[in-house]
């Protein structure tokens, strides 16, 4: 890996400038003083630089000068405050105790994706060190005396936490750090972010602050996801990329301008060698480094097919042990405008990806809930009929798209798709469903039954933190640079809706129960099926467990040949079994069920007509 290697008798220097005739590493005692010492590095294979400093150098900072450009270093590890100079670190004095035996062990997934100064902002939770990483803590209640925080986390199920971008990125200034950001504006791709630390201006503290969470994650159960943005860069002209290596990191048309499907004014160049090595070189580090034990990338329809494949492989490679096959890899199959000159990770492209390269199923996300870009759509849930296929399409698998739609998702198996219903790039699922529906309508209920839904589809189930008390962002469906009092997770309404809360926290642990979840590599005809029901309901298998929706006015009546649990309905759901059922089960109006059959499925036949010619073993 390039960048600063340091050891107690020197640390080596190495940097990608092809095009550069004179390069040079600055040192500083500190982030802000004056260089004491300067060396000239010497060009070698391949447009790489290299330089030796001898004696210890852990803590001290450095910059490149590149034919006059003076530049932090693209593959700096740390930086002070704002990226302005990298930092030489003993990776080691950053660990946290018993760092050398953090481990977490792989388990079917459930995500749950919140940002770091969202998770603890809010005022009425009082949180020591809000919105910072070492907010990360347990043995956290509200002031009702409910879980909150990493506790809260573990308690409602889910199995791993997606993190917004903790990679350096530009806003806000570190040494303020009043403007809020989600983070998808990079600078660095190898150090944490500093506004999240205690202490911005010492690069060892965010290190070792964003190790700590990453510990406190793992010993509460809890597997962590990086969010990572190498799709453009903040800034083109002052990105150390750029100062290293002009115009070699980023795609440009036919007449020499940028291009931007990003729609940030720039897009990297992932086909290339030298930004390939970067992205896999970064991804590597930080689940080699950190423990990080999965990645969402963003606008992913932007990187190139070859590229993420190669990812891919490199993470399978990269523990002896083989554990890196486990670390889960996801992304955007889109982007703004398609990626100039080469065959992109999007839509079109899925099946030529690893099928260990999930995808987010927008497709299923608007069958549930509805549209929201071109204006805000209903959904299934808030009564659109129409859309039901849709979102059936992704809770059987995902492995058969609906011919003659544009947006139709067809993966190579179940483990290939994303399966949610908001994240924080859009309305939240409570906000879309008050948006689109009349006064009166029961919010809630769809809440509740969008979330049966979700968490009965064959494939990674995805919600966005504060889904599950109803969380609001007051219509504001782009909050990227909003206040905290719109961002904030509400640990109040965590109080007050703590009834939705447990019953997605019992749709979590039913789900987990059903071991054909465990193995979504599956072939979805080997484990599910759906049976014919009347319009504006859905009766379905997964397993041994049968899911019943009914979203009209009137019961939907199932006769059953053998005695079942009941698991859930619209208002609770448990894993260990509300009630049983024999001979019929009435699914109320607006309502769900969910049923277990615990014999063999062929001796329980269920049929939606009271007629025993009609009784057929269908599940």
């Amino acid at each position: 890996m390039l960048g600063a290697k340091w050891s107690p008798a020197q640390t080596d220097f190495s940097v990608f400038a092809p095009y550069a005739e004179r390069v040079s590493v600055k040192l500083f005692e500190s982030g802000a003083d004056v260089s004491f010492m300067t060396a000239p590095l010497i060009l070698g294979a391949d447009g790489i630089w290299t330089a030796s400093v001898e004696g210890n150098l852990d803590g001290q900072y450095y910059l490149y000068e590149v034919d006059g450009r003076v530049t932090a270093d693209p593959y700096a590890l740390s930086t002070n405050a704002n990226a302005q100079r990298g930092m030489i670190l003993d990776m080691r004095r950053t660990d946290p105790d018993g760092w050398a035996n953090d481990a977490f062990k792989p388990k079917p997934p459930v995500i749950w994706e919140v940002h770091i100064r969202d998770f603890s902002s809010d005022l009425y939770l009082n949180a020591e060190d809000a919105g910072k990483y070492s907010a990360f803590k347990r043995g956290v209640r509200t002031p009702k005396g409910m879980s909150a925080l990493v506790d809260y986390i573990a308690q409602l199920g889910v199995t791993y936490v997606h993190l917004l971008p903790v990679m350096d990125f530009a806003i806000p200034d570190e040494n303020v750090g009043a403007q809020y950001n989600w983070g998808y504006d990079p600078v660095m791709y190898f150090s944490p972010e500093g506004s999240y630390s205690s202490d911005p201006n010492d690069g060892a503290v965010r290190v070792r602050e964003f190790k700590q969470l990453v510990k406190t994650l793992h010993e509460a159960g809890l597997g962590v996801i990086l969010d990572v943005v190498f799709n453009h860069t903040y800034s083109v002209a002052d990105n150390p990329l750029e100062k290293c290596a002009p115009g070699y990191y980023y795609r440009h048309d036919a007449e020499g301008k940028l291009c931007n499907g990003s729609g940030c004014g720039n897009e990297t160049a992932s086909e290339r060698e030298m930004f390939r090595r970067l992205m896999t070189d970064s991804v590597v580090y930080w689940a080699r480094e950190y423990h990080i034990d999965g990645f969402r990338f963003d606008l992913m329809g932007l990187h190139d097919v070859e590229t993420m494949n190669a990812i891919r492989a490199a993470l399978d490679g990269a523990f002896p042990d083989g554990r890196g096959r486990s670390i889960l890899m996801y992304g955007e199959p889109w982007y703004c405008s398609p990626p100039y000159g080469v065959v992109g990770a999007d839509m079109a492209h899925v099946k030529s990806l690893s099928d260990r390269i999930a995808i987010f199923n927008g497709f299923a996300r608007d069958g549930i809930r509805g549209r929201h870009y071109g204006g805000l759509k209903k959904g299934f849930v808030q009564g659109n009929f129409t859309a039901l296929e849709k979102a059936m399409s992704g809770i059987l698998g995902g492995t058969k798209g609906i011919e003659g739609e544009k947006d139709s998702v067809e993966v190579r198996s179940p483990q290939q798709q994303i399966l949610y219903c908001a994240c924080h790039d859009d309305y939240t699922l409570f906000d879309h469903i008050s948006a689109v529906t009349k006064d009166g309508f029961h919010v809630e209920r769809a809440q509740r039954m969008a979330a049966f839904m979700l968490f009965s589809g064959l494939g990674i189930p995805f919600i966005q933190a504060g889904e599950e008390f109803l969380r609001t962002k007051y219509m504001d469906g782009n909050s990227y640079r909003s206040s905290d009092a719109i961002n904030k997770l509400d640990w109040r309404r965590r109080e007050d809706f703590d009834d939705t809360v447990r019953y997605y926290q019992g749709l979590i642990a039913i789900r987990r129960k059903n071991k054909v979840f465990d193995d979504l590599s599956v072939a979805p005809a080997q484990v599910c099926g759906r049976l014919p029901s009347r319009r504006g309901t859905a009766v379905y298998y997964i397993g041994d467990y049968l899911y019943c929706i009914n979203n009209t006015s009137r019961p939907l009546i199932l006769y059953l040949n053998g005695r079942v649990w009941i698991l859930a309905d619209i208002r609770n759901a448990d894993a260990v079994g509300l009630r049983e059922a024999d001979k019929k089960a009435a699914v109320e109006p607006y309502g769900v069920l969910l049923l277990f059959s615990p014999s063999p499925r062929a001796e329980c036949a269920v049929s939606l007509h009271n007629k025993a010619g009609d009784r057929s073993p269908v599940w």
